[in-house]
């Protein structure tokens, strides 16, 4: 594994093209990203994670308009949107039908992210579609907070790791909207009280 930066945006976009997994940092953990285009990148990543086959991975966007491809946001889910993102929340939201199946495997839901990181989302934009991003770490052990550690873990599985530090070093707040009602998953750094709070004050 070879240390890179974002600033090598036309060689990682070409590894993700060529469906091959990378590593970079968030501003919550670092991540593992897989182009969302492909399901070879899905098995891919899949294998990498060494996670099960049948749980959907988070798409990362760049923007609003990369969510609404794959899911249907509401005026709700919007003034969450941009109220919270960019930032360490991830949204599930109603899935589109004729969408790929590896996207939802089934679910009815599709979790998005835009990250806090503003170098990552300026690449998503470049890559011009969504990653498929989990945290760096094979399931169910730790997400790797540094460079070093996602080699340790992945050196001879994914050829680049994008330099760079992390921030809360907490997974990001996940929240599901559905019919106008708002549920908690999982809270991190980002409070489901304010989140809440926000929304009444609309």
């Amino acid at each position: 594994m070879k240390f890179v930066t974002f600033g090598e945006k036309e060689y990682l976009k070409k590894l993700l093209l060529n469906n091959e997994v990378i590593a970079f940092p968030t501003e919550t953990v670092f991540g593992l990203g897989a182009i969302s285009t492909s399901e070879i990148a899905f098995n891919n990543l899949v294998k990498v994670k060494n996670r099960a086959p049948d749980k959907p991975f988070t798409l990362m966007c760049s923007n609003v308009n990369q969510i609404s491809k794959y899911a249907y946001v509401d005026d709700l889910s919007k003034k969450i949107i941009d109220k919270f993102m960019p930032g360490s929340l991830t949204i599930l939201l109603k899935a589109k039908p004729n969408i790929p199946y590896y996207i939802n495997l089934n679910s009815e839901f599709v979790g998005f992210r835009i990250p806090g990181n503003k170098e990552l989302v300026d690449f998503i934009d470049y890559v011009g579609e969504p990653l498929l991003v989990p945290s760096a770490n094979k399931s169910n052990e730790k997400p790797c907070l540094t460079p070093e550690e996602v080699k340790q873990v992945f050196d001879k599985e994914i050829e680049v790791c994008v330099t760079g530090k992390t921030e809360s070093n907490i997974p990001s707040t996940i929240i599901k909207v559905d019919n106008g009602i708002i549920t908690l998953v999982r809270e991190g750094t980002l409070l489901f009280s304010d989140i809440l709070k926000e929304v009444e004050k609309c």
